[in-house]
């Protein structure tokens, strides 16, 4: 008898940045704004009580919004997609993002770790609304920014576009097969490549890497993002739309762990700082 496949484990470690100055003071951010990831303090880096140990990653995405303060060399800017940019539930108050105690304490990733930088990952792209405070909105025109799931400002995307723009990218990886995104071509410091891709024309596109002959069922990621996107993949695991986001409450700089066996997304852990 033929032995079955052995079914791949996904682990999906996000770790939320913060969020962009605009929003703090009442706008919607500039469509060039970056967000911050530090990642954790201490020799251990990442421990998780919903894993027996520290996770070992085999790849870091990076959202194209966002950089990360915890790698060990600084990260190439990819160049500049126009793909979708969240703003909707990141109006609430937001706990402030904690600092780190000890820059030097950082976790040590590994030089040759894969990065790749992801335009899918993007926060919400709110076209010409982009750098304006909200209170020079129109009030029917806010109203529907905030309430209405199915509105899109002008050469935006709707909030019910921004969560299946996400929940595709899920499904991409439930499969094992490709993002829209490009890997550093060696160690962190390195450039990234670029290509095409049906649906994203400046976008650009990469593998996952090979699993090794002694880790064939279980890939573990790292996904630095910001807090809308991980509550928009987290109500897609909970089979949620719109409206179940504005339930969820992710500040940045937490921690949430996603995990996928034999065809199943999980939420294991959500929002811990």
């Amino acid at each position: 008898m033929t032995r079955p496949p052995e079914t791949q484990t996904i682990r999906l470690v996000c770790l939320t940045s913060t969020l962009p100055d605009a929003v703090k003071q009442g706008r919607i951010p500039p469509r060039e704004a970056q967000t911050v990831a530090r990642t954790p303090a201490g020799p251990e880096g990442f421990t998780l009580p919903q894993l027996r140990k520290p996770p070992r990653f085999t790849q870091i995405i990076l959202a194209g919004d966002c950089t990360c303060e915890g790698l060990s060399s600084p990260l190439p800017v990819p160049e500049q997609i126009t793909t979708p940019v969240n703003l909707s539930a990141q109006f609430a108050a937001q706990s402030p993002a904690p600092q780190a105690d000890d820059a030097s304490q950082k976790p040590d990733f590994p030089a040759e770790l894969p990065v790749t930088h992801s335009a899918s990952l993007k926060d919400r792209n709110y076209g010409t609304w982009h750098g304006q405070a909200l209170r020079d909105l129109p009030p029917d025109a806010l109203n529907a920014l905030l309430h209405n799931p199915d509105f899109a400002s002008p050469e935006g995307e709707s909030l019910r576009q921004f969560h299946t723009r996400i929940g595709a990218w899920l499904n991409t990886v439930s499969l094992g097969g490709e993002t829209d995104a490009a890997p550093d071509t060696g160690p962190l410091s390195n450039g990234s490549r670029s290509g095409r891709q049906p649906g994203n024309p400046s976008g650009t596109h990469a593998r996952f890497p090979s699993r090794t002959q002694s880790d064939t069922s279980a890939r573990t990621v790292l996904l630095i993002a910001r807090p809308a996107v991980v509550r928009a993949l987290a109500t897609r695991i909970l089979q949620g739309g719109p409206d179940m986001a504005t339930r969820l409450d992710i500040a940045p700089q937490t921690t949430s762990l996603f995990t996928h066996h034999a065809g199943n997304w999980r939420l294991r852990m959500l929002g811990v700082p």
